[in-house]
């Protein structure tokens, strides 16, 4: 199996966190499914070999945000190439409020026309890891000079590079905006509430730093991770994952690095 994480240029490390790539060798056994959940991130995602028969219509799409949790069938073969976004990118892209496109799959190509089209055949066809990341940095920096990114997207960002750790009463305090105007205007830039946000940022940063290696209890990690108790840390890893916590590490823990990659990209996207 072949992974690997790349990060975008300077001009678009604003909108764009990474690039990623996946790739099964000839005659490889994959795994049966790869769980979704819960995301603080947009992606765009291109499937150019194979990949999730759910979305074999599509030659790319955009992944919002979301709260869901699903098992998604894997094909035979798995060729994908993948744009993780900041949270603010489909508000800035598409013109719209986060929160009206939350957990939803959109066609690529309808939303952005026949230069959408173009450029999936190209990415799609493209020889390199490094030719994709070409073709698809020239498009979002065409899309970045049409329209200006909210200032708010700096809270957002702040959010999920912290993995739910940022102080949000003291950002509510530097908006110099009332609470129900701070609430709505990064509920338009991130999708959620800056609580429920913060949230599902930190239940990424749970999965990331369980990689580490760094803990021998899920109780220390409840605790590093800022939940009240291994109670409050068991509720929310299951509302977010749609599995018990210790079922899921155990599950990594049988595991190579790069079937991990497949069951749960977030894991080394979220480094």
């Amino acid at each position: 199996m072949k992974y690997s994480l790349h990060p975008p240029p300077h001009h678009l490390t604003d909108l764009v966190k990474c690039f990623w790539m996946v790739e099964s060798t000839t005659n490889e056994a994959l795994p049966k499914e790869y769980l979704l959940m819960a995301d603080a991130c947009p992606e765009l995602v291109f499937q150019y070999d194979g990949g999730f028969p759910k979305y074999k219509l599509f030659n790319s799409y955009l992944r919002s945000q979301h709260t869901l949790n699903d098992r998604l069938v894997v094909g035979e073969k798995l060729g994908l190439f993948g744009v993780r976004l900041y949270p603010h990118a489909l508000q800035q892209l598409l013109n719209m409020p986060a929160n009206e496109v939350i957990n939803e799959v959109l066609d690529f190509d309808y939303q952005f026309g026949q230069h959408a089209k173009d450029l999936s055949e190209q990415v799609c066809h493209a020889p390199s890891t490094q030719q994709r990341i070409s073709l698809v940095s020239g498009f979002l920096t065409k899309k970045m000079m049409e329209r200006t990114a909210d200032p708010f997207f700096h809270f957002a960002r702040t959010v999920v590079n912290g993995e739910g750790k940022a102080n949000l009463s003291q950002m509510f305090y530097q908006s110099g905006l009332s609470l129900k105007q701070f609430e709505r205007r990064f509920k338009a830039t991130a999708g959620f509430t800056p609580t429920y946000y913060s949230r599902i940022a930190r239940f990424q940063g749970t999965k990331r730093k369980y990689t580490t290696g760094s803990y021998t209890t899920l109780v220390e990690l409840a605790y590093d991770c800022h939940y009240h108790d291994q109670s409050h840390f068991i509720r929310e890893f299951k509302e977010f994952s749609g599995m018990p916590a210790r079922q899921y590490f155990k599950l990594l823990c049988k595991e190579d690095g790069e079937s991990k990659a497949i069951r749960e990209l977030v894991i080394g996207k979220t480094k």
